[in-house]
């Protein structure tokens, strides 16, 4: 049974089968699976939550976890970079991967062994670049065409996790309780106490907000020109043409403060429209040339490390600013 075919089931049983009411609530205690009465399940942990659907399959429970898109890419125009292209790498310091832009060859984003990272991590190149291709270390490449002169890119790698991966479980039901046992481990269910109800009702309220949403995903984007990305109320803000620019209508206000946080200036923000693929291929092996865009290790050789040199360096107009602890009244 192949996945599409799996996941429609699922929606189709949940109304059906009596195991999913009988048999949801939240199993383990710090990490665990919740598993909701309408077929979806929450993997969660240390700084994980991860959705996606579940069903029933004779005696087991087959899970599949919603997977993020390999590669995702924003683009803008930008007219303050005329003749050039600007990208920023998001991380893609987190596997073995690789650009190929234009009819240059492939190259590697960052160089084996590459460690002390500090973004954000931008690469410009004059002329603008009409189509580019992102290359996983499982030689899955992703291309686009750049069709209508964007020159402004944000590339995201999404790199492959287990907890994305789909696994089983199966479910024992003893007087003791229940337990769903996995490969990740063996998960009682919780006690319905207090504050078991308590995070139970967290649970279905994340879930809800998670699946509330028709992608996860933003199809448009809003940074600064650090790639510092904002959730803006646009209605506190005027666009001008010229730049391309959302400007906040507080614009002229803590110009000293922004000075000093550049990246978390939210007053002049770039639009960043999504992107989809042309093609998706799997190569026979990571074709790359030798080198990388991005140089960066710790220790010796490490004054040949990268480091972003968009922040404007200001002299201090006055000897004695003020105390670190005055607030700025910005909006969040």
């Amino acid at each position: 049974m192949n996945i599409c075919a799996a996941l429609l089931l699922a929606t189709a049983a949940h109304g059906q089968d009596p195991r999913y009411q009988q048999h949801a609530g939240r199993y383990g205690g710090n990490a665990g699976i919740c598993l909701f009465e309408d077929g979806k399940f929450m993997l969660y942990g240390y700084a994980t939550a991860v959705f996606g659907q579940y069903l029933f399959e004779k005696d087991y429970l087959l899970f599949y976890p919603d997977q993020p898109p390999l590669f995702t890419v924003y683009a803008h125009k930008n007219p303050a970079a005329p003749g050039s292209t600007r990208i920023n790498f998001v991380s893609f310091q987190q596997g073995n991967t690789a650009v190929q832009l234009d009819q240059a060859a492939a190259i590697r984003v960052f160089n084996e062994g590459a460690n002390c990272f500090d973004g954000p991590f931008v690469h410009q190149q004059p002329g603008l670049v009409r189509t580019f291709s992102l290359i996983a270390e499982s030689a899955v490449a992703w291309q686009y065409q750049n069709e209508k002169g964007y020159n402004d890119f944000v590339f995201i790698y999404n790199q492959r996790k287990r907890e994305y991966e789909n696994f089983s479980a199966r479910l024992e039901v003893s007087n003791n309780g229940k337990v769903l046992k996995t490969d990740m481990g063996s998960f009682e269910l919780a006690r319905p106490d207090e504050d078991g109800q308590r995070q139970w009702q967290e649970a279905q309220q994340w879930k809800d907000q998670y699946f509330a949403s028709a992608t996860q995903q933003p199809e448009v984007v809003y940074a600064n020109k650090h790639y510092n990305s904002f959730a803006p109320d646009l209605s506190k803000y005027k666009y001008d043409s010229a730049s391309a620019q959302y400007i906040s209508l507080d614009a002229n206000e803590n110009e000293a403060y922004f000075r000093q946080n550049q990246y978390n200036d939210n007053r002049y923000l770039r639009l960043y429209e999504k992107w989809e693929p042309r093609l998706q291929s799997k190569l026979d092996a990571l074709p790359v040339a030798a080198g990388s865009i991005f140089f960066t290790v710790c220790g010796e050789g490490s004054e040949k490390s990268y480091h972003y040199n968009g922040f404007v360096k200001y002299e201090a107009a006055d000897k004695n600013p003020l105390p670190t602890t005055t607030v700025p009244n910005i909006e969040k």
